[in-house]
């Protein structure tokens, strides 16, 4: 009967190819033998070829580890990871040296991943000397008992996918005892599908991609500041104003002044366009806002002067020859009046259409400047003698 085996194979490499050792055990493992040929082969597994025992090799230059002894015997197979630097690998040719020893010298796999066999060139020679030895090359027919490898890099056409997954073909139908063009030939239609299908979820993501893109293309939006209300030509009629758009989780900054009263929001979401979104302008002399609108294309904001800025004056009246405010003293500011309170304060509003940025004023009182300049400070004060 035979014998059952932990291992489907032992993967035997030098620690240079590990990552070819890695693959090979990944590609073996990943394969699932196709349920028709399950049928025809009692033996084959019933799922996948696992598991593939692989350790790191050249772990001493002694003699073979028992544990690693032990795990040779419990592997149906040995998968040599062929190269000239796996050839020269003591500990590679002790794994094969073991398993010929074990009476498997016929389920033993050389797996080319660089050189060529049987080269005579230390240089290229991909073979161990231990294959050499119970698998001698000979011009003679009658004489030559090589071993024939499976090269990951044939010659020839084809992608180097296809390529390596052939190799892969060869090794699992050495395996498993199956004809290499049946299970070649379902593997090669199971690569096509595979790649039609990626070539079509590659374009299937693509046109989300599109679509996404077309949704949340980037919008310009032009904003404009436009004065309302009462133009006063006295007043200072250059402003800078800061105008925010707040959205999602960002906030959009952009600087307009009376020289260039519009500007522009770049890279606005279009899925935000239609939507309502808040927007504050700040702006020196001017009200503030702070206010909801719908994104649009072109936007407008009302810039409407704040009255009190220039329009509120306020002051004490001060007596320098009696070191105090003087409460009750009437005063003509540019022809308004107003009174002193019992503090020597006072304070009036000129309406917007009249307000300038220096008022006369005129006092019964002798005072040291007869001008009061807007806007006014909390500690405006007038001097009289």
């Amino acid at each position: 009967m035979e014998q059952e085996y932990q291992y489907y194979a032992f993967v035997s490499y030098r620690s240079s190819d590990e990552k070819w050792a890695k693959w090979v055990q990944q590609q073996i493992e990943a394969y699932r033998l196709p349920a028709v040929l399950q049928k025809k082969n009692p033996q084959a597994p019933k799922t996948r070829i696992r598991p593939l025992f692989r350790y790191h090799t050249d772990i001493q230059p002694n003699e073979l580890k028992e544990e690693l002894r032990s795990k040779l015997e419990q592997s149906k197979y040995l998968l040599v990871i062929c190269s000239p630097r796996s050839a020269q690998s003591q500990w590679v040719g002790q794994e094969i040296e073991n398993f010929v020893l074990m009476g498997r010298r016929d389920r033993i796999i050389p797996i080319i991943v660089d050189g060529r066999p049987y080269s005579g060139d230390p240089a290229t020679e991909c073979f161990h000397p231990v294959i050499h030895k119970y698998f001698p090359h000979s011009d003679n027919i009658d004489e030559d008992h090589e071993i024939l490898g499976v090269n990951l890099n044939e010659e020839g056409s084809g992608s180097k996918r296809m390529k390596r997954q052939r190799a892969i073909m060869q090794v699992v139908s050495r395996m498993l005892d199956v004809n290499y063009d049946q299970l070649w030939n379902r593997r090669r239609r199971q690569i096509i599908r595979q790649t039609v299908f990626s070539i079509l979820s590659v374009i299937l993501v693509i046109g989300l991609l599109i679509v996404t893109w077309l949704l949340n293309r980037p919008q310009d939006i032009q904003m404009t500041l436009t004065p309302v209300g009462i133009q006063n030509t006295n007043l200072p009629a250059a402003y800078e104003a800061e105008v925010i758009l707040h959205l999602e989780q960002e906030d959009v900054p952009l600087t307009l002044t009376n020289d260039n009263p519009s500007g522009t929001y770049f890279d606005i979401p279009a899925r935000l366009m239609g939507k309502p979104a808040r927007l504050t302008m700040t702006c020196r002399d001017y009200i503030a806002l702070d206010t909801t609108l719908t994104l649009t294309s072109e936007l407008t904001l009302p810039l409407e002067r704040d009255p009190e800025v220039y329009g509120r004056v306020r002051a004490s009246l001060f007596s320098i020859s009696k070191e105090r405010n003087l409460p009750n003293v009437r005063l003509l500011i540019d022809g308004h009046e107003a009174v002193t309170d019992a503090e020597g304060a006072f304070d009036i509003f000129i309406p917007l259409a009249e307000q300038r940025t220096a008022y006369p004023v005129t006092a019964p009182v002798q005072l040291d400047v007869d001008t009061i300049y807007t806007p006014c400070g909390k500690n405006n004060v007038l001097i009289a003698y």
